[in-house]
């Protein structure tokens, strides 16, 4: 498959089920959403295999959050992930841990109070200056046995840690320049999912 564009017709499929959030609406416009949405996507992730692995391009089905957005995700380990997503407005990367366990928090906040935790604040620090939102799932104050004023206490308050930013819309994004956008961000990302997979690593699934 040769990526070639998201044609305008994707924009017509988000538009569509953004004003009647029925599914009937949606599964009115199957073929559209396979033909325009999702089958670009994953020429796009395709595109991009040879560097960063294969994607996960998510079916259609009856999750709201699947009707509104079309993601996709390449694995780093488990739920430290690098994405791509369109919607509406447009095309966005994400990267970062999307979800969590137990153990993995317990290994995060020490990595992040310990000396690995300045290499972190330094790849995040170098994203916000790239224009990406640091987001995730946050405690209002600093976890219990951390101290309150450790420089690098707004991370040790993390659940989840994702470096978002929103690329927009425009003419590139219906043809091949969309795959070098996504290029560019992606390797800006792999930083903190590299960090992320060393100090945090998958699910203890026992």
């Amino acid at each position: 498959m040769t990526f070639r564009g998201f044609p305008e017709e994707a924009f017509e499929f988000f538009a569509a089920v953004a004003e009647d959030t029925s599914w009937e609406t949606v599964t009115a416009r199957r073929e559209l959403h396979e033909r325009a949405v999702r089958t670009p996507m994953a020429e796009l992730t395709e595109a991009l295999e040879d560097e960063f692995g294969p994607a996960k391009v998510y079916n259609l089905h009856r999750s709201p959050d699947l009707w509104t957005t079309q993601y996709a995700y390449v694995s780093a380990v488990d739920t430290i992930a690098l994405g791509v997503s369109l919607a509406l407005d447009g095309l966005a990367v994400e990267g970062g841990w999307l979800r969590s366990s137990t153990d993995q928090v317990e290994r995060f906040r020490r990595a992040v109070e310990a000396p690995p935790g300045a290499g972190l604040a330094h790849v995040v620090a170098e994203l916000r200056r790239a224009s990406y939102d640091v987001l995730g799932v946050t405690l209002r104050s600093v976890p219990r046995g951390y101290p309150a004023d450790h420089p690098r206490a707004a991370l040790l308050r993390h659940r989840s840690l994702v470096a978002v930013r929103e690329l927009g819309r425009g003419a590139w994004l219906h043809g091949p320049e969309a795959v070098d956008r996504v290029r560019t961000e992606w390797r800006r990302l792999r930083p903190l999912a590299a960090w992320l997979e060393e100090h945090v690593g998958p699910r203890d699934r026992r």
